[in-house]
């Protein structure tokens, strides 16, 4: 898929359980962003959120990740992190979309290497 932009999709939630839909959605999403011609999907990633999230019957995060690691386990481009669910602090998505950005553009070796959306999109403009 030469000249599309890699892209990693990021699903942050609760997953209380992760449910059939939730796993679904991905590939509904790469599926969508491989029709455009503009994207490859490299891969996916499941971040459940930490225990101090607030929602009522949350069930502990260490159960949550179990559960999510088990339904992921045979996904070969989906992965469950547990970066967020391990924070004493509740955090807003953002900061759980760029702790994973520098994460993927620090494997790329340079963020040069890994365009952005806003990359693609002076390039179509400009």
């Amino acid at each position: 898929m030469a000249g599309r932009i890699p892209l990693v999709l990021l699903a942050c939630g609760s997953f209380n359980p992760i449910t059939h839909q939730n796993m679904r959605l991905f590939e509904l999403a790469r599926d969508h962003m491989h029709q455009t011609g503009l994207y490859h999907v490299v891969g996916g990633i499941v971040s459940p959120v930490g225990d101090d999230y607030g929602k009522r019957g949350l069930v502990a995060s260490k159960h949550r990740l179990a559960m999510a690691r088990l339904a992921l386990q045979s996904s070969d481009w989906v992965s469950v992190d547990d970066w967020e669910s391990k924070l004493e602090d509740w955090t807003e998505t953002v900061v759980t979309m760029r702790y994973h950005y520098n994460r993927i553009a620090a494997q790329y070796h340079s963020s040069k290497d890994l365009p952005t959306v806003s990359d693609r999109a002076r390039r179509v403009e400009g």
